[in-house]
């Protein structure tokens, strides 16, 4: 029983953390869009500060959402 308690618990710190990651995504973008940066995807990916591939599409999916709501 406490080891699925633990599953769960990860999987919540998880969720949260990637949700926090895209929140910095989603800021870096306003930013990089007020700035009057243009949509160059090699200075994009410079600002992505995350190596593992769920951390970095967590950050390019709040990065592109905002860019989308603007």
């Amino acid at each position: 029983m406490q080891n699925k308690t633990q599953e769960n618990s990860t999987k919540d710190d998880t969720g949260f953390r990637m949700s926090r990651i895209q929140a910095e995504g989603w800021n870096a973008a306003l930013n990089y869009l007020v700035s009057g940066n243009p949509g160059d995807q090699k200075k994009i990916a410079a600002l992505n500060p995350y190596r593992t591939d769920l951390e970095r599409s967590s950050w390019y999916a709040g990065f592109n959402k905002a860019v989308e709501k603007l």
